[in-house]
């Protein structure tokens, strides 16, 4: 059985595409300045496809709170494994959409400060 719980975050719009035991598919619309806050996953990898826009991926170590920063255009894409502090921003003026695929184990979310 899946249970469905309400997300840490706002964001335009989120679609669900599919949704299995170990895997989830969605499709976010993110208006400028809006967010995924900074969080990780135990288990589940991410891979994000943007579509349309600019899409911000960024990762930082836990040791010394460093951020990467790797701005996705259409067409682009990334992957963050499971474990790694990260976070998922509009990195343009406009409203960027993107496809995110988690896939790899039991979904969680767990913010981070």
């Amino acid at each position: 059985m899946i249970v469905s719980t309400p997300a840490p975050y706002v964001v335009q719009q989120v679609k669900l595409v599919v949704k299995g035991a170990d895997v989830q598919v969605r499709e976010f619309t993110v208006a400028p300045d809006e967010d995924i806050p900074w969080h990780y996953h135990t288990a589940v990898t991410d891979w994000c496809y943007c579509l349309e826009g600019v899409v911000s991926a960024q990762t930082r170590s836990a040791q010394d709170a460093a951020i990467s920063v790797q701005d996705l255009s259409a067409g682009e894409s990334c992957r963050i494994d499971a474990g790694i502090v990260h976070r998922l921003a509009n990195g343009g003026r406009e409203a960027c959409r993107y496809l995110l695929v988690q896939a790899g184990g039991q979904y969680d979310f767990n913010k981070v400060v």
